[in-house]
């Protein structure tokens, strides 16, 4: 039987690259019984727990990462793959978690972590869309030329190169944001001299 909620629902699973959560149906105002209903209907299978696809759209790996792990912000080369900054496309995927955080389950996969202080965790956090045509959270451009010269030495030479030169050139490039993230993250110098030998 269709309900109020199928036409929601129906825009969630678009708008999210084939993936719905029972968490987007608690947002969308609807009962678990009801959710469940669509889920049986429509054929949705079962991903991880809470975590349905459509069989019949092509699977978004970011998106349904993040659907499973939402507290997992990709970062460094999946920034700057999501960024379109490098032609490398990134082998783990790399995100960034609170101290906090207990990544085992993500290492277990095989995911690159990079832990950071809580009070960084949610600076420049971006909603980006995937290759697939889903929505996901990476940090922001600024963010992760950041990211990438407080780790360069753990950083390929030639990724980096790349990453920085793409920014420069950038027209949506802001180097106002770029420095009050460095500021922030007290590598005023370091970001500087990158961007004097860049520009």
């Amino acid at each position: 039987m269709i309900t109020k909620y199928d036409k929601e629902f129906d825009r969630i699973l678009s708008a999210n690259a084939g993936v719905i959560t029972s968490c987007d149906a608690q947002a969308a105002g609807a009962t678990r019984p009801a959710f469940s209903d669509y889920v049986q209907r429509r054929g949705l299978e079962r991903i991880s727990r809470g975590v349905y696809a459509d069989p019949n759209t092509f699977a978004d790996e970011m998106a349904l990462f993040q659907k499973r792990f939402p507290k997992a912000i990709f970062s460094h080369d999946s920034a700057l793959y999501l960024h379109d900054m490098t032609d490398h496309e990134p082998m783990p995927l790399s995100v960034t978690v609170d101290s906090n955080y207990n990544a085992t389950p993500l290492k277990d996969q095989g995911i690159r972590v990079h832990y950071v202080k809580p009070e960084w965790y949610s600076l420049g956090v971006a909603e980006v869309q995937t290759p697939s045509g889903g929505t996901v959270q990476a940090y922001d451009r600024e963010r992760t030329i950041c990211d990438l010269i407080r780790r360069r030495t753990s950083t390929d030479s030639a990724v980096f190169r790349q990453a920085i030169q793409s920014y420069v050139r950038s027209k949506n490039k802001n180097m106002t944001r770029l420095s009050e993230y460095a500021k922030t993250m007290n590598m005023e110098s370091r970001v500087r001299e990158v961007m004097e030998v860049a520009l």
